[in-house]
């Protein structure tokens, strides 16, 4: 009675057991049995990648949230909608009239429309060294040694000043990761800080040094050195738009004396123009501001330069491969632009109009996955990763960008007790979530590699 007890569990919420596997199905109910799941949901979805029947799922049609795996649906949805050879452009201009003496009687523009690579170290010429050289040649070689300002022209986002996206935690922003977006971005909007542990646990943490620090920041630092191989456990606490950063956390003691972390730069658009500035030997004589809305005497301008991004299938290969949050939400931004609608309304459209999926079955408030608030199914997750396989002419691309995780070429997800994993193998296509599992993670990620080592 017991064992007729743990089948009709092991089968609730799985629509179809066709899977002929017994590897797998021993794997699976082991899996479903284990104690860090056991005030857990989860769910899993594996589709024959030819037909695109589904060989196996449990609890494929509950919403979860899927963290990282959702940039599968946004990677697509660029693709669908921008294009491989996609390219975002920033613009050098200015207005004006240039004197004798080489004072410009009007203004130097920066406008964005939102490249998210802008001063990313991953290509040779958009390095923020390559950026801002050429931009100092072009503006001596005008003669321009002085003007009455530098503008940042955002518009291409009207009222779009709000750089996180509502469902983003606290605790993520101000951290690399949680970095914002903007119609200008700067270094993938990161900074570096470097931090030394003392001597004794509870001791303070050093500030070494503080690479490339955002204009106007404070960091407040309350970090204390913490035992052996508790690693960074540091968090920095800055808002956008905010001037004071508070570090916060502990640091292990065995982490070496030039620690390095990554935050968040809370205006990226004003980090941009400071540097600018500061290359052109202006310092603080020249005012920068910054245009939110089109202007009306906008066309009066002479273009000095347009740069123009790597191609959206190389900004999408890094987006999947480094899982760049920020690219996310700098995808949804410009597909919404390019259709004329919100934000958070693009992959839930897109599911539903591209790949017959119940708009329901997708709620997003982000395009990274990093907001606790989006909910996907599994089902919908590998259906959209079945359609573009057999569809997209863009596939080979799309699949080269997701990475090869334990020799399997699917894309993670994390956020906090959330796991996931969706992707290819071995002719089969599959998504599976975790949410609120207990333990540690390494030990629940080693458990889902058992259950996906079956496909292989």
């Amino acid at each position: 009675m017991k064992y007729l007890f743990f089948l009709i569990n092991l089968c609730l919420g799985c629509q179809t057991c066709t899977f002929e596997n017994s590897n797998f199905s021993t794997v699976w109910a082991n899996f479903t049995q284990d104690p860090q799941l056991s005030h857990a949901t989860y769910s899993i979805t594996i589709l024959d990648n030819s037909t695109g029947n589904i060989l196996f799922s449990f609890n494929k049609d509950v919403g979860l949230a899927p963290a990282s795996t959702l940039k599968t649906v946004t990677g697509a949805a660029a693709f669908h909608y921008l294009g491989k050879d996609y390219r975002y452009k920033t613009l050098l201009q200015y207005s004006g009239v240039i004197n004798l003496f080489g004072y410009l009687d009007g203004f130097i523009y920066i406008v964005g429309t939102g490249d998210p690579s802008l001063g990313s170290w991953r290509w040779n010429e958009t390095t923020s060294e390559s950026i801002l050289q050429r931009w100092l040649s072009l503006i001596a070689n005008k003669g321009i040694k002085n003007c009455r300002g530098i503008i940042l022209d955002l518009s291409v986002w009207p009222g779009q000043t709000q750089t996180v996206p509502n469902g983003y935690t606290w605790g993520d922003i101000g951290n690399y990761f949680g970095a914002g977006s903007s119609a200008l971005n700067w270094r993938e909007n990161q900074f570096r800080i470097i931090l030394s542990p003392g001597l004794a646990i509870g001791d303070p943490v050093t500030i070494v040094d503080i690479d490339h620090l955002p204009p106007s920041v404070t960091i407040i630092n309350e970090l204390t050195t913490g035992p052996p191989g508790i690693g960074d456990l540091t968090s920095l606490y800055l808002a956008p738009d905010g001037t004071y950063g508070y570090l916060r956390g502990s640091l292990g003691i065995d982490s070496g004396k030039n620690f390095s972390i990554g935050c968040a730069v809370p205006n990226p658009a004003l980090s941009i123009a400071y540097e600018f500035r500061q290359a052109l030997k202006w310092f603080n004589t020249v005012p920068i501001t910054v245009i939110y809305q089109k202007e009306v005497n906008a066309t009066n301008r002479t273009t000095l330069d347009i740069h123009q991004s790597p191609p959206m299938s190389d900004i999408i290969y890094w987006f999947e491969q480094a899982s760049i949050n920020m690219y996310g939400e700098i995808l949804v931004k410009t597909i919404a632009a390019v259709n004329n609608s919100s934000f958070n309304s693009i992959l839930p459209v897109y599911c539903k109009i591209e790949h017959g999926i119940e708009q329901t079955a997708v709620a997003t408030s982000d395009g990274s996955g990093l907001s606790p608030e989006n909910r996907i199914t599994t089902w919908a997750i590998a259906r959209v990763l079945y359609n573009v396989r057999q569809r997209a002419s863009w596939f080979s691309l799309y699949e080269r960008a997701l990475p090869t995780i334990n020799g399997i070429r699917m894309k993670s997800g994390y956020i906090n007790n959330a796991l996931s994993y969706a992707g290819y193998v071995n002719h089969k296509i599959f998504s599976i979530i975790t949410n609120n599992f207990n333990g540690q993670t390494s030990e629940i990620r080693q458990k889902i590699w058992n259950v996906l080592n079956t496909l292989k």
